[in-house]
């Protein structure tokens, strides 16, 4: 993980694991980070939360295309 955080909200989905804002200790965050476990991995994403959450809430709602 690149930053550390706790209160994040966390969601498992297709195979990968979803971090999604927290708080530093300092300041809450608007990141959110991906773990991949087949290659050991994290990596960050674009995030759309124009201001940090610590306790996020995450939810999938699957939509068809």
């Amino acid at each position: 993980m690149a930053l550390c955080r706790r209160n994040a909200g966390v969601v498992a989905m297709n195979g990968l694991l979803y971090v999604v804002g927290g708080d530093d200790g300092s300041c809450n965050l608007s990141s959110v980070e991906v773990y991949n476990p087949k290659t050991d991995t994290w990596s960050m994403l674009p995030s759309c939360m124009g201001i940090g959450r610590s306790y996020a809430g995450v939810a999938i709602i699957d939509k068809p295309i």
